[in-house]
């Protein structure tokens, strides 16, 4: 690896682990019963619920988890109270994972977090910095996708 991949590679660590390290601090500030996986699974629940319908199998597929993993983590939210699963009326062999009104408050304050982290980090760059940044995200992004 060159100097300059070491440098990447350890700014990729330390971003990942001081995201992870905020994430959990905040969590344990609300004091919601959740783990940040758990969180991330409502999340996802969210937004593929907005996208598609919310099917175990899209929950799953976006999340990149097996069926069965899935189901252990909605079966531990569903008895905290966040989420609750149904039968589609169509097709009964398809179950939906729907958020509970418990669950709204505990997403909103995660995403407050987000907007703070993410205007925090880029309040201090120039337009142009903040273009480069974006377009060097998403080329990052592309990448860990094909993997």
């Amino acid at each position: 690896m060159t100097q300059q991949q070491q440098t990447i590679n350890g700014f990729l660590v330390d971003v990942f682990n001081d995201v992870l390290r905020l994430e959990e601090r905040s969590l344990r500030k609300e004091r919601t019963g959740l783990s940040l996986t758990e969180l991330h699974v409502l999340e996802t629940v969210q937004r593929v619920s907005e996208e598609r319908g919310g099917t175990m199998a899209d929950v799953a597929a976006a999340l990149g988890v097996t069926s069965g993993t899935l189901t252990i983590a909605v079966k531990t939210l569903e008895q905290k109270g966040y989420v609750r699963r149904e039968r589609d009326d169509a097709d009964r062999r398809r179950v939906i994972v729907r958020l509970t009104d418990k669950a709204l408050p505990a997403l909103r304050r995660h995403a407050e977090f987000h907007r703070a982290l993410v205007t925090g980090a880029t309040e201090r760059l120039t337009d142009e910095e903040l273009r480069a940044f974006t377009k060097a995200l998403g080329s990052l992004r592309s990448f860990f996708n094909t993997l």
